[in-house]
């Protein structure tokens, strides 16, 4: 059913039920496919991209709760996707770096975002895609 031309003409809304779509395909797939869920793969790819990093650091760069970051570490590594190890800088901390199998689980899940993304913005040009990145990063940055 189409929206109402009201909410068709609030961008925020259009936006977020665009995200909502895309969201729901991502977390249906990425568990099928890669067997991650959307914040596993959120510290996967923290992780990656960071390299070794503490755990509150990974908590704070997502914004997650510390006890739902320690229950998604549990999970993490009873999967064996990351490893976790004294911080020889200080002892006191954990740093949490990507095991083989969390980098092979990552590839997997990062190829079902590009093609649901693919999907979503198949009615874009390659120009439109890069411009509507640019255009969300801004608002993203100046929040």
């Amino acid at each position: 059913m189409d929206l109402p031309p009201t909410l068709l003409g609030i961008t925020t809304f259009v936006l977020h039920r665009v995200a909502v779509t895309s969201r729901s395909a991502v977390a249906e797939r990425m568990a099928r496919d890669a067997g991650l869920g959307l914040w596993q793969f959120a510290v996967l790819a923290a992780v990656a991209d960071t390299g070794p990093a503490a755990q509150r650091e990974i908590g704070d760069s997502l914004g997650l709760d510390p006890s739902d970051l320690a229950r998604l570490m549990d999970e993490l590594l009873t999967a064996d996707l990351v490893a976790r190890e004294r911080d020889t800088a200080d002892r006191r901390r954990y740093r949490v770096t990507l095991t083989t199998t969390g980098r092979a689980a990552l590839r997997r899940a990062k190829a079902v975002v590009a093609k649901v993304e693919q999907e979503t913005l198949a009615p874009l040009t390659e120009t439109e895609r890069k411009r509507l990145h640019a255009l969300v990063g801004k608002i993203h940055r100046a929040r």
